[in-house]
């Protein structure tokens, strides 16, 4: 059986101020305001508020968050959590009751390396701008 790493804590009574990386898996209780990332999980519990961007595969929010949050594999959002900042995911779950406020994007694993939506926005707008500059031409006689 594979033991998992104790990874870092940050008690209820803890302020940090600052970047946040780890390996292992992090839980968050109290307050941060800066930069949290782990090659594993981040686990904002129902007491903490972060205020800064946070980037692991998998996040789980019960607490409060302001800034931009990356999960690249699973993001899952609680009835008790609240996020206020742009969220990055391939699986999303939002429980009711939870808060979120801001722009949500979920690129396909198969998807990488495609466009995204505001080129395909443009692309077509273009398209659209050369179908009425055509029907607009006169033809030579």
């Amino acid at each position: 059986m594979k033991q998992e790493k104790i990874g870092t804590i940050v008690g209820s009574t803890v302020h940090l101020t600052g970047a946040l990386k780890d390996s292992s898996e992090i839980n968050i209780f109290g307050s941060i305001e800066g930069e949290i990332s782990s090659e594993t999980k981040v686990v904002i519990e129902d007491t903490a508020m972060v205020k800064g961007p946070i980037t692991a595969p998998v996040i789980i929010i019960s607490g409060f968050i302001k800034g931009s949050v990356i999960a690249q594999e699973k993001l899952e959002l609680n009835s008790s959590g609240k996020v206020h900042g742009n969220i990055e995911t391939s699986d999303l779950l939002i429980h009711s009751g939870a808060t979120f406020i801001g722009k949500c994007t979920m690129p396909n694993k198969e998807d990488k390396g495609t466009e995204t939506g505001e080129e395909i926005e443009n692309e077509q707008e273009g398209k659209d701008s050369e179908l009425i500059e055509g029907g607009e031409k006169e033809e030579d006689e």
